[in-house]
């Protein structure tokens, strides 16, 4: 997209889409800035909940105040991350489709076909993050400044930021052409040697039917040669 768009000055663009980077680096410097003290937190952790044995856990890691203004900019950094990110990549789905209808005429019914398909699918793949991350983030961030928690978030923490990672591959296969054929021809493959197999067997067995009943011996014709013998006798 920024070598269509910006084909004159795109080094200066390239670096500029580069500083995306810059924030997971951002994110680890600010997450050990503050002190770890692994004692208050298992202190803290055992008067917010002192029906639990934490004996097995004397030694897990969490910092230990996480309102701590490094904490709380790796948390808004997150946010605007999970928020700005399937935004900017729906912009560019939609400035894609709009240069691919502008050169309708120079591409093939097929091809126009397949390229949308294509930029269709990777807008989703954007637009999941926004479905999956945020709510992780709304809950976590309401859990830390009301004080309160929701219990629906321990249940759907792992599920949401896992479905990323189970709807991407159908995506995928689902709108890039080239990759549903493949799937498709594995498939019908796969069939096929299935049902030559099952060919080959019935194949097999009729055959087998065949020599065994061909390798009898045929009694009654020999006993109506003997009878015609005895007769002319």
């Amino acid at each position: 997209m920024i070598t269509i768009k910006h084909p004159d000055n795109l080094k200066f663009w390239i670096n500029i889409f580069g500083l995306w980077y810059l924030f997971p680096i951002m994110i680890i410097i600010l997450s050990y800035i503050p002190p770890i003290d692994l004692e208050f937190v298992y202190q803290e952790t055992l008067s917010s909940h002192p029906d639990y044995d934490f004996s097995p856990f004397m030694k897990f890691g969490g910092f230990a105040n996480s309102h701590n203004i490094c904490q709380t900019m790796v948390t808004l950094i997150l946010v605007i991350l999970a928020t700005l990110a399937p935004c900017t990549g729906f912009y560019w789905r939609r400035e894609t489709l709009k240069i691919l209808d502008a050169n309708r005429n120079s591409l093939s019914s097929q091809s126009i076909l397949q390229f949308r398909a294509l930029v269709h699918g990777l807008g989703l793949q954007i637009m999941m993050p926004l479905f999956c991350y945020v709510p992780v983030g709304f809950f976590y961030v309401f859990n830390k400044y009301s004080n309160t928690q929701i219990l629906i978030s321990q249940y759907t923490l792992c599920f949401m930021i896992t479905m990323p990672a189970l709807f991407d591959p159908v995506l995928q296969i689902y709108f890039i052409v080239p990759y549903r054929r493949a799937v498709k021809k594995m498939i019908m493959c796969k069939e096929k040697r299935v049902e030559d197999s099952e060919n080959s067997q019935r194949h097999n067995t009729i055959t087998l039917w065949q020599r065994r009943k061909s390798s009898q011996p045929n009694h009654g014709g020999g006993g109506g040669g003997g009878g015609a013998h005895n007769t002319t006798t």
